[in-house]
């Protein structure tokens, strides 16, 4: 017997006081939203599955992601300590015995070496990530992680270890859809966040109260609900919470075991109790809540409604997927305010219109084109995130949108689109530049222990040889994207042509119809779409063709109609979801 997984079932007795007195009108216009907002897009024919599936099963299929096998992406690299274990490989290796005293210049060789390793394994994550969003196989559950990696934030240029970052996301994968709690205590005790908050350093001597102001004020309750002195007594019960070769350590010696007081709870509290403190105060549900229906709705909600869904989670014991379930099914959820009324964030942007051109890009091109948009994935600016929303969008990012666009489409040229020398402009790596340690400045070199000695250890050579890799790297990552010239080619799977023909579309105000259902989230208006019978129709007669003749000659209408997709896709409306 097919047992109901129990998260649904709570779900479905959660969701009944907010869905008592309405209905969703489920119609492609809703199962668009939904499939925007719950994953990364989709082709008319999977918005039309959706409908005929109707709300609930297709809300029930996106939670099924559980009932899948999800084989985790395999990390190899650990570089803190990889050149002491690299050594020890050597030395136990049938080549014989290796001085264990290598000299400075083949010390920094080996180190390198495993600084190339590590690049090479983020570049391959972040691309195995791309190709996850754009299958679509368990589109819920790559959104939460996307939703996680904004919220619990660790960036790449502090944490500096590609395998810590990986664990990280990988965490997010596995308990995004689950219990909120649990995902807290584990992300205090994730290297990655760790380091980045610098809770690595935080002694019972000498207390570090970045990390607990965080978990305080961007993580469970939100600014306001908390004390400078919340702050110091948690910082404490987080003393000697470490790690070690990426892998969580609890220092004994560096732990403050004196009594407490966070939020008036008193006791000899430790990291652990503090986080159920947070998470059981009257504020944490709210936070959460708001933060989440802004996430999937992209409007401010009511305090009202912040309320309600906040019960929701308490009634979960702060479950995830049982407020999202009732999310979906909500009629607010489809209310006029909300529909296609968000903007969509760089890769939304790119994985969307690759999905709904039914494409599959190479991933690196999403990923420089996101990096150029603002938003290189494992790279948040600062520990709140992207900003999102408005910030998205200036004059720059939206002409660059319409020409990665183009180059989807194969409009435009990759040489045209990097018209720049992209050495010049740092934002062009995808994969960054500051995960080498080439910045000798940042890192300094590694001793033979695979510890990071000082700055000033690391004599003039070293740091001319650092630059001299910076650069080369650098240029291969340059090779990489100008060997992107085979993306010039990338649109050539799509056939325009075909999708006009097979919907017997043969006026040019049908033309214009059915490509702007494929290509745009939203609905365009009356005035939008004359105007774009207009320009139809002048490059259809500029290219000599007759009224209906779009769907005949290939030679002739592919390339028309494709330079007609990336007008629609540099349009304000193709920025929406």
């Amino acid at each position: 017997m097919h047992r109901i997984p129990l998260f649904l079932a709570v779900a479905a007795v959660a969701v009944q006081p907010l869905v008592a007195q309405e209905r969703v009108d489920w119609n492609a216009r809703a199962a668009e939203h939904l499939i925007n907002r719950a994953g990364f897009g989709a082709t008319p024919e999977e918005v039309e599955r959706a409908v005929d599936l109707g709300l609930e099963a297709y809300v029930d299929e996106l939670f099924r992601g559980d009932d899948h096998i999800h084989e985790p992406y395999y990390t190899r690299v650990r570089r803190r300590g990889a050149l002491r274990d690299r050594l020890a490989d050597m030395e136990s290796s049938e080549m014989g015995a290796v001085d264990m005293e290598l000299d400075d210049e083949s010390r920094r060789d080996l180190a390198r070496e495993i600084r190339r390793d590590d690049y090479d394994q983020l570049r391959d994550f972040l691309s195995w990530w791309v190709e996850r969003m754009i299958e679509g196989d368990d589109p819920l559950r790559e959104r939460m992680t996307l939703f996680w990696h904004g919220h619990f934030t660790s960036s790449m240029d502090d944490v500096k270890n590609s395998h810590e970052m990986i664990v990280q996301n990988q965490l997010f994968r596995t308990h995004g859809l689950g219990s909120f709690r649990q995902l807290v205590h584990e992300i205090a005790r994730d290297p990655a966040m760790l380091e980045y908050l610098d809770n690595d350093a935080n002694r019972s001597k000498k207390p570090n109260e970045n990390f607990a102001r965080e978990l305080m004020e961007l993580f469970t309750l939100g600014e306001g609900h908390y004390t400078e002195d919340d702050v110091k007594e948690a910082a404490r019960a987080f003393t000697g919470w470490t790690d070690d070769d990426g892998r969580f350590r609890f220092s004994r010696r560096d732990h403050d075991y004196k009594q407490k007081t966070v939020l008036g709870v008193t006791g000899l509290l430790d990291g652990d109790d503090v986080i159920d403190v947070l998470i059981d105060s009257e504020h944490c549900a709210p936070f959460l809540a708001r933060k989440l229906l802004v996430w999937f709705e992209g409007a401010e909600p009511s305090d009202e409604r912040v309320e309600r869904y906040a019960e929701v989670l308490c009634e979960a014991d702060f479950e995830v997927a049982p407020l999202l379930r009732a999310l979906f099914i909500d009629p607010a959820f489809y209310r006029d305010e909300v529909l296609g009324a968000r903007i969509a964030g760089p890769i939304d942007f790119l994985v969307g219109t690759a999905r709904r051109l039914d494409m599959e890009p190479p991933p690196a091109l999403v990923l420089l084109g996101s990096s150029m948009l603002g938003q290189r994935l494992l790279f948040p600016p600062n520990v709140k995130g992207w900003e999102g929303g408005r910030a998205w969008i200036t004059t720059g990012t939206l002409m660059q949108r319409g020409n990665l666009a183009g180059v989807l489409l194969g409009e435009v040229s990759m040489d045209d689109f990097l018209d720049y020398d992209p050495l010049e402009d740092p934002t062009l790596n995808p994969f960054g530049d500051s995960m080498e340690a080439a910045s000798a400045g940042e890192m300094g070199a590694m001793d033979e222990m695979g510890e990071v000695v000082a700055s000033d250890e690391v004599d003039a050579d070293a740091e001319q040889n650092a630059r001299r890799e910076e650069r080369e790297r650098e240029r291969r990552a340059l090779g990489e994207l100008r060997g992107l010239r085979r993306f010039d080619h990338v649109g050539r799977r799509i056939n325009l042509t075909a999708v006009v023909r097979d919907a017997r579309a043969e006026s040019d105000a049908e033309v214009v119809e059915v490509l702007c259902e494929r290509l745009l989230a939203i609905e365009a208006d009356a005035a939008t779409k004359a105007s774009l019978v207009e320009v139809l129709r002048a490059d259809r007669e500029a290219s000599g063709l007759a009224e209906g003749g779009s769907s005949q000659r290939t030679w002739a209408s592919e390339p028309m109609l494709r330079r007609f997709a990336h007008v629609v896709l540099s349009l304000p409306e193709a920025q929406l979801h």
